[in-house]
């Protein structure tokens, strides 16, 4: 039995161990070997281990190979080969954001917001909430539409999207849905059950639990739609965020200095995000960290699905030491990365070397490299990839001689700007709204890490790709398209902008109005006072009708637009303000007050 099942595991194994493997595991005539206990782990020195300064000698060594595993590309279980042009953008993009993650969103949102109108008996009677209908997959299909419209248009305010003057008319928003409506689902928008949350500092408390299952599902799909390349690259990411939150951190040295800390595990290739943890504080795992770090368990987290399958793992001096390394390597998997000088396990010789510019020295274990090179400033690189040996950059200096560097430094500048690269091109077409919630926050960055993750699965699939803001814009298209919902429906005659350019810049003059036969001078209702009294009367007597008449009649018109004014303020107002109406509230507002 026990033969039975070591040799179906066999198959999981690298290659190079087959033989070990076998001659632990296979030998009926040994002892079943049943683990180490813990305080045999504890009593392991550093000699043993092979990190103390005795077991580190100078020089280079030939590095360790694993053979590749890792079947890297797009999972054709997920998104089978199909015929050439057959997938539209909309279906990589739902390989990832799937309805299954929309119907959960709908069902927590008319939860909330249902919840929220029956314990707020005392709505204002112009509440958005008096009219609130449940939304639908359709609907929340436009609405994350628009929010991806959002980041390839960009307004200095959320309702200018839906403004009708001519300078930042944006047409497309109004005509997939309103402004009332899209506010109405932003403000109710939900992930998780508030019910069902647990207080902090209670047993089962999740600082993500806001975030809900969406949020899990998204990230899951990242890892199962596709497999990274043999170069991946872990390192941290920034989404701004200046609210109270006991998580939100500070960095001084980065462009965003608050926010909430991503730490990323991204395809050097391609800045594709494969995994992904958002930093919650200390202890905010609910579990303690293991004799190595929170640092250490941190990367063996982001890189467990891809151990033993001879990955090549990059990462800055904030993740790398000597322990850690040692750990990735017994498990098939070789790193390489900047070194901080005082890590534990770092041989004392490497730390006093003095060194002149464009120097190099190296030291090894029989299993570690590690690197000191002078360059402006002393750099300490530590790696299980490279032998630590000069090489040619490819490139010459002013005299013209080549420039030469260690090999484990041209490959760390080639595979390690994968996040700083995911992140610039989701910067791109951000959804920035301002935001009481953090977790919405959150999770507007996590569909824009979706567009660019679905599009590049498009781009590996696509012989000659379309650039990202074109997949972008399509994708928008093809998302309002498929919700089959109608837009808002104008109110009022519609202007058209030339009409509302020749209101705005044209010369105006006033005159009477043409006789009616009774009377010399014709009067009619103020285009500009009537309807804004009639408003003003509206919103202040919600429960009593609207006089038939409001507003003043005069008998003046401007004599191009042909339309009746009052001399003082409506005239003015009428060839100034694009919102005349509105103008007209605010102005009366301002002199009552």
């Amino acid at each position: 039995m026990a033969g039975q099942q070591y040799a179906g595991e066999l198959a999981q194994v690298l290659p190079e161990y087959h033989q070990i493997y076998q001659e632990i595991f296979l030998d009926e005539d040994s002892d079943e070997f049943e683990g180490f206990d813990i305080n045999d782990i504890d009593d392991i020195s550093e000699e043993e281990t092979g990190f103390h300064d005795n077991n580190w000698v100078e020089g280079s060594k030939e590095p360790s190979t694993f053979t590749f595993t890792g079947n890297a590309g797009i999972n054709t279980e997920v998104l089978p080969v199909p015929e050439e042009g057959s997938l539209s953008y909309l279906d990589y993009f739902e390989c990832i954001f799937t309805d299954n993650i929309l119907e959960m969103i709908v069902e927590e949102t008319n939860r909330y917001a249902a919840t929220y109108i029956q314990t707020h008996t005392d709505l204002p009677s112009h509440s958005r909430y008096r009219k609130w209908t449940d939304t639908t997959v359709g609907e929340m299909k436009a609405f994350i539409g628009m929010t991806i419209a959002m980041g390839l248009v960009q307004q200095m305010d959320i309702q200018d999207y839906w403004s009708n003057d001519v300078v930042i008319n944006t047409p497309f928003f109004r005509s997939v849905m309103s402004r009332d409506r899209f506010l109405s689902l932003l403000s109710v928008l939900h992930l998780a059950d508030n019910t069902a949350s647990v207080p902090r500092g209670q047993p089962g408390y999740s600082p993500l639990q806001k975030l809900g299952d969406p949020y899990k599902e998204i990230l899951s799909n990242f890892q199962r739609c596709y497999n990274p390349s043999k170069n991946i690259a872990i390192d941290e990411g920034m989404i701004p965020w200046r609210g109270n939150l006991h998580f939100r951190v500070y960095s001084p040295d980065k462009p965003i200095k608050y926010g909430l800390k991503v730490y990323m595990l991204c395809d050097s290739d391609n800045g594709y995000c494969s995994r992904m943890e958002l930093y919650t504080g200390h202890g905010g795992q609910n579990m303690a960290p293991s004799q190595f770090g929170a640092t250490y368990d941190l990367i063996m987290r982001l890189a467990d699905p891809f151990l033993n399958k001879g990955y090549h793992l990059y990462m800055d001096n904030y993740f790398s030491s000597p322990h850690l390394f040692y750990s990735l390597y017994l498990n098939g998997t070789l790193a390489c990365g900047t070194l901080r000088k005082n890590r534990r396990g770092v041989p004392q010789a490497l730390k006093n070397r003095n060194l002149i510019r464009g120097e190099m020295f190296t030291m090894n274990n029989d299993m570690l490299v590690a690197v000191k090179y002078a360059d402006k400033k002393d750099v300490h690189l530590l790696t299980t990839i490279h032998k630590g040996v000069m090489v040619d950059s490819g490139k010459r200096d002013q005299e013209g001689i080549e420039i030469r560097k260690p090999d484990c430094i041209l490959s760390y500048n080639k595979y390690m700007g994968a996040v700083d690269r995911c992140n610039q091109m989701v910067a791109y077409g951000s959804f920035e709204r301002r935001t009481l919630k953090w977790w919405k926050k959150v999770f507007f960055h996590v569909i824009g890490l979706a567009v660019l993750n679905s599009y590049i699965i498009y781009k590996t699939r696509c012989q000659q790709p379309v650039l990202q803001r074109v997949f972008r814009r399509e994708l928008v298209n093809q998302l309002v398209t498929a919700s089959e919902i109608s837009g808002a429906s104008p109110r009022g005659r519609k202007r058209t902008s030339a009409e509302v350019l020749q209101r705005l810049t044209a010369r105006h003059f006033i005159c009477h109005l043409p006789s009616s036969g009774k009377r010399d001078h014709a009067k009619r209702r103020c285009v500009v006072c009537g309807p804004a009294e009639a408003e003003l009367f509206r919103s202040s007597h919600p429960d009593e009708p609207v006089p038939k008449r409001t507003g003043r009649e005069t008998s003046f018109q401007c004599k191009q637009c042909q339309v009746a004014l009052c001399i003082e303020p409506c005239f003015e107002l009428f060839h100034t303000k694009s919102e005349y109406v509105l103008a007209y509230k605010r102005q009366k507002s301002a002199l009552e007050e």
